[in-house]
C-alpha cells in the first residue's frame, strides 16, 4: 500500500507542476453530478473488549446442585480482563455519487455519498500479554488444536461528506485538483471470538465439568462517527459538460465504543458470571480508522 501511495503521489505532483506552467482563466461553472467506483483499503483496526473476570474454578454452574462453590477472595473480587487485537481488513470495493457546484474561479463545493465494503481477518488471541492476571491464569485451559481466536468480518460503511476543491486550471484537457472535507461515517462490522477448553484438564469436579466447553460471542459493532479527509485527483474533459477522472482519498474516522455486549455462551452455559446470577457483558472500543480509497468516475455539468 505504501508503494502504491508513493507512486500515486509522485505522478500527482508531476501533473500539478505541469499544469501550473500554463494557467488559464477558463473554468466550468454551475451544478454538476457525478458517479464513481473503485476500491478501498483500511489501515490497522484496533479492537478491544473489557469484562469482569474470575477464575474458572469459581463458576457455580460447574458444581452439582447443593454443593457450595468456592467463596475465597479470588472468587468474590471483581477483576477486569481485556482482550485486544489489531486487525487489517482486506481491500474492498466502493461506489458513490456526488452533487456539486463550481463557482467558475477554480473553487468547487460538493456533497458526496460513498458506500464501501471490505473483507475479513481472523487472528489468534494474544494471551498472557496484558489481558489481566485472571485471564492469564487460564492459558493452560484452552484446546491446543483449536486455540482462542477473534474474527472481524463483513465490514460495511456509509460516508456522507461535504468537500471543497480547488481546480488547477490550464489550457489542456486535464484538470488536476486538490481538496478536503468533513462529515460522518456510519461503520458496521461483525465481531466474533471463541475460546474452547481442552478435554482433559484434571480430576477436580470443576475441571471435569468445564472440559470441552465453549465460550463464544458473535455480535455487531458499529456507530456513526465524525471524519475528515484529504483528496487529490485529475479530470479529463470529453466535452464542455462531461469529463472522466481519477481520485485518491485519505479519510480518518474517529473511534467509537459499545458497552454491555453479552457473550453468547460462557463455559458452555448462558452468559452469566460465576455467581450464577449476574449477566456477563463486555465493553468494546474501536480506535480511529484510516482509509485509503482510489476511484474513477464520471462528471456531468447540468
Amino acid at each position: 500500500m505504501r508503494h502504491f501511495a508513493g507512486n500515486g503521489c509522485y505522478w500527482f505532483v508531476a501533473v500539478l507542476l505541469a499544469s501550473a506552467l500554463s494557467v488559464t482563466d477558463s473554468a466550468a461553472e454551475g451544478f454538476y453530478i457525478g458517479l464513481e467506483g473503485g476500491f478501498s483499503k483500511s489501515g490497522d483496526l484496533n479492537v478491544s473488549q473489557s469484562f469482569i473476570d474470575h477464575p474458572t474454578r469459581c463458576d457455580s454452574f460447574l458444581y452439582p446442585s447443593g454443593t457450595t462453590p468456592p467463596t475465597d477472595p479470588e472468587c468474590t473480587t471483581d477483576r477486569i480482563s481485556t482482550i485486544a487485537n489489531v486487525f487489517v481488513p482486506g481491500a474492498g470495493f466502493m461506489g458513490g455519487a456526488t452533487l456539486g457546484y463550481a463557482l467558475g474561479n477554480g473553487l468547487r463545493f460538493e456533497a458526496e455519498y460513498l458506500n464501501r465494503r471490505q473483507g475479513s481477518q481472523r487472528k489468534l488471541v494474544r494471551l498472557g500479554s496484558g489481558g489481566g492476571e485472571t485471564f492469564d491464569q487460564k492459558q493452560s485451559e484452552w484446546d491446543e488444536n483449536d486455540p482462542p481466536s477473534e474474527h472481524v468480518y463483513d465490514l460495511r460503511a456509509h460516508h456522507f461528506f461535504l468537500n471543497v476543491y480547488y481546480d488547477l486550471r490550464n489550457d489542456s484537457p486535464f484538470t488536476p485538483y486538490i481538496g478536503g472535507g468533513a462529515g460522518l461515517g456510519s461503520t458496521e462490522m461483525r465481531y466474533s471470538a471463541r475460546f474452547l477448553r481442552g478435554s482433559a484438564l484434571g480430576t477436580e469436579p470443576w475441571q471435569v465439568a468445564v472440559a470441552g466447553t465453549l465460550s463464544d460471542i458473535d455480535t455487531e459493532l458499529g456507530k456513526t462517527r465524525f471524519g475528515f479527509q484529504v483528496i487529490g485527483g485529475v479530470d479529463y474533459a470529453l466535452g464542455d459538460d462531461f469529463s472522466v477522472g481519477a481520485k485518491v482519498r485519505w479519510t480518518r474516522l474517529s473511534g467509537f465504543d459499545r458497552d454491555e455486549v453479552s457473550w453468547t455462551r460462557v463455559r458452555g452455559h448462558e452468559s452469566i458470571r460465576v455467581d450464577g446470577v449476574t449477566p456477563l457483558t463486555a465493553d468494546f472500543e474501536v480506535d480511529d480508522t484510516d482509509i485509503w480509497t482510489f476511484t474513477v468516475g464520471l462528471k456531468y455539468y447540468l
